[in-house]
């Protein structure tokens, strides 16, 4: 401006300063703006159950999904971990805040994960819901993880567990629920219908059940999901298969059957004919469904396969003791899960549609557990999803 005249000087002179007035004007009016809303937020987070579930809820989410900074350890203090025994031998691991406060608490039961309790999605997922509240015991099986063998003594263990969680000096037993993943979930769906603990269990999540077991190995092995009348092609995981194949060749009655078939299907050794022709008609009915068939013929070769076998399967099938369940029940299930098709998860909730305490989400995008879906557009709404069916969980543990 030195070449303008003098009183065009003085004039940009005073625009000037007029312009840094008005800027630090307005640059006060917006960090007081920020300040009140701010003010306001705290106030309402502090205040309002609503507000301090909700923002708890946000915390949980950004903490599980796929992202480098993880804001929910900047505002909660760092979860204990510790082992507890139960029963005569069995042991589970305890996550919570270090006090002394009684709080909500869930009982996770792990699917077929060989990691037992140091699964790292399971060590996340624990210390997250601990930060949110939540004294998370969390149960994991060596028959099911290491030998793929799904037993109903596991669903006898689960009942123990929750009995002397519930029992824990930091545990308010009035908010005492049960979570589950895969066949985890299946067998906390069975153990909350217990008789012995139905009354007192709050709620049940569980996070891609199968409903029943018969209708999973029915689907898995004719590669087809029936539901509403109509047949979708699937391709099941592999891991689906085995645990299926152990369950079905584990109780076999004759020891040469099993023996044969658990080299080709479980150990994965290539067949040779002379073993394969020696199988028992119920090995080769066996073989015969392990080796995948066509839906209009499955359900007549599974009609074939011991009844001893078919009961077992009943005994742990969520279907079995949908009646006797009393506690809240919140579903989730990835719709294009390979390990159990949504549809289980979608006969449970038809089962259940008439009551009122039941909550369904479908996702998008998860690897059976977590997120794991590229594209901004499809994290943010599978990250709602997860906001607004969590936020139910969590407004138990405010």
């Amino acid at each position: 401006m030195t070449g303008l005249p003098r009183p065009c000087l003085k004039a940009a002179s005073q625009i000037e300063a007029l312009l840094k007035r008005i800027t630090r004007k307005i640059g006060l009016w917006v960090l007081s703006v920020v300040a009140v809303t701010l003010t306001l937020l705290s106030l309402f987070i502090i205040a309002i159950p609503q507000g301090r579930t909700g923002f708890n809820t946000a915390l949980f989410v950004l903490q599980v999904l796929d992202l480098p900074i993880k804001p929910q350890t900047l505002f909660t203090t760092e979860p204990v971990r510790h082992q507890i025994q139960f029963g005569s031998e069995d042991v589970a691991d305890v996550y919570r805040l270090p006090d002394s406060r009684p709080r909500a608490a869930v009982l996770l039961s792990l699917g077929a994960t060989p990691h037992g309790l140091d699964d790292p999605a399971a060590v996340m997922l624990s210390d997250a819901l601990a930060r949110a509240g939540y004294v998370t015991m969390v149960h994991w099986s060596p028959q099911m993880g290491l030998e793929l063998n799904l037993d109903p003594s596991d669903t006898d263990k689960l009942v123990q567990a929750f009995k002397h969680m519930e029992h824990l000096e930091y545990v308010d037993p009035d908010r005492v629920g049960i979570g589950g993943f895969c066949a985890g979930a299946s067998l906390a769906l069975v153990a909350a219908a217990d008789p012995t603990i139905r009354d007192r269990v709050d709620f049940v999540n569980a996070f891609g059940p199968f409903y029943d077991i018969e209708e999973l190995l029915i689907q898995a092995v004719s590669k087809t999901v029936m539901y509403d009348g109509e047949g979708t092609p699937w391709e099941p995981e592999p891991l689906t298969i085995k645990v299926l194949a152990t369950e079905l060749i584990e109780r076999l009655d004759s020891p040469s059957d099993v023996r044969t078939l658990t080299r080709h299907y479980l150990e994965q050794q290539p067949p040779t004919p002379a073993p394969l022709d020696s199988l028992s008609p119920v090995g080769r009915t066996a073989a015969r469904l392990l080796n995948g068939v066509p839906p209009d013929e499955v359900e007549a070769l599974y009609a074939m396969l011991p009844l001893a076998f078919r009961e077992e399967l009943i005994l742990i099938s969520p279907s079995t003791y949908v009646d006797d369940l009393r506690a809240r029940l919140l579903i989730m299930h990835d719709r294009h899960d390979r390990y159990v098709p949504a549809a289980e998860s979608r006969r449970l909730l038809e089962t259940t549609q008439d009551r009122i305490n039941v909550r369904y989400t479908e996702f998008i995008g998860f690897d059976h557990l977590l997120p794991d879906e590229d594209g901004v557009l499809t994290r943010l709404e599978q990250a709602l999803n997860m906001y607004r069916h969590m936020y139910s969980i969590l407004r138990i543990a405010s």
